[in-house]
């Protein structure tokens, strides 16, 4: 049965208080749940990243910087999508928090429809992530379950290998390979060859280095780095996206 996730929390970071509380009660208007901090520390005392949800921070603050919470977030490998604000517009680093992975920079004040709007793609982001963790660590677990000759014939059956390709590389007959196909659908709960080949694609793709013979169940490890998106993995569009705002924001400065 499919694991539901808790409802999703909006965390906020800003050590202006006034600020902070607009953009809490902007948050909470709009039915979402909000969390909100002064410092860095007060976040990372309460955070943890079974918790869906998305951060909106402030880039200065007195404690630890945007960037160093950023940082340590991707250390951590958590999921959290990150939006950042600014006062000043900085479009240097707006490209290097976006390129490290954050969804936004906005300049304040920002219009409340651009920061929901943001808080919106952020959580979205966040559901698709945890979505592929689970699907990720639902084929390891059926990965683990198989034997290295299973393994062997799925990694081919992945690559694209037609039974007389992989009775060749495995120096089989056709009707063994044949018979290890049936077996793996079977053993994998898969109703026809088609599914068993969809299945195989999605391990190649997402898990083909625990298809290896050694191979025997997902560990903490691996669970931690199949679970990373919004940090460390920057979206190209978003990077040029920041630059362009943050540029189009210090000209409206002028």
């Amino acid at each position: 049965m499919p694991t539901r996730d808790k409802p999703a929390t909006v965390y906020v970071i800003d050590p202006d208080r006034e600020a902070r509380t607009a953009v809490c009660d902007l948050i909470r208007s709009s039915n979402l749940r909000c969390n909100c901090y002064g410092t860095g520390r007060e976040f990372f005392a309460e955070y943890t990243d079974s918790q869906p949800g998305c951060l909106v921070l402030e880039v200065r603050i007195p404690d630890m910087s945007g960037y160093q919470i950023q940082r340590r977030l991707a250390v951590a490998h958590s999921p959290l999508p990150l939006i950042f604000l600014s006062a000043a517009a900085d479009v240097s680093l707006a490209v290097e928090l976006v390129r490290g992975g954050a969804v936004d920079y906005l300049q304040k004040p920002m219009r409340p429809a651009e920061l929901l709007k943001a808080i919106h793609e952020a959580l979205a982001i966040d559901r698709a992530g945890r979505e592929a963790s689970r699907r990720r660590q639902a084929i390891l677990e059926s990965i683990a379950a198989l034997s290295s000759k299973e393994r062997e014939v799925l990694r081919l059956v992945g690559e694209g290998k037609s039974n007389p390709q992989i009775a060749t590389e495995l120096h089989l007959g056709l009707r063994t390979v044949e018979l290890r196909r049936a077996s793996l659908t079977k053993k994998l709960s898969l109703k026809s060859p088609m599914e068993l080949l969809h299945f195989a694609m999605l391990a190649h793709y997402d898990g083909s280095e625990y298809l290896d013979d050694d191979y025997h169940g997902p560990s903490a490890r691996h669970s931690m780095t199949l679970t990373s998106h919004g940090n460390g993995h920057p979206h190209e569009s978003s990077t040029e996206s920041a630059r362009q705002k943050s540029g189009k924001r210090a000209d409206s400065g002028k």
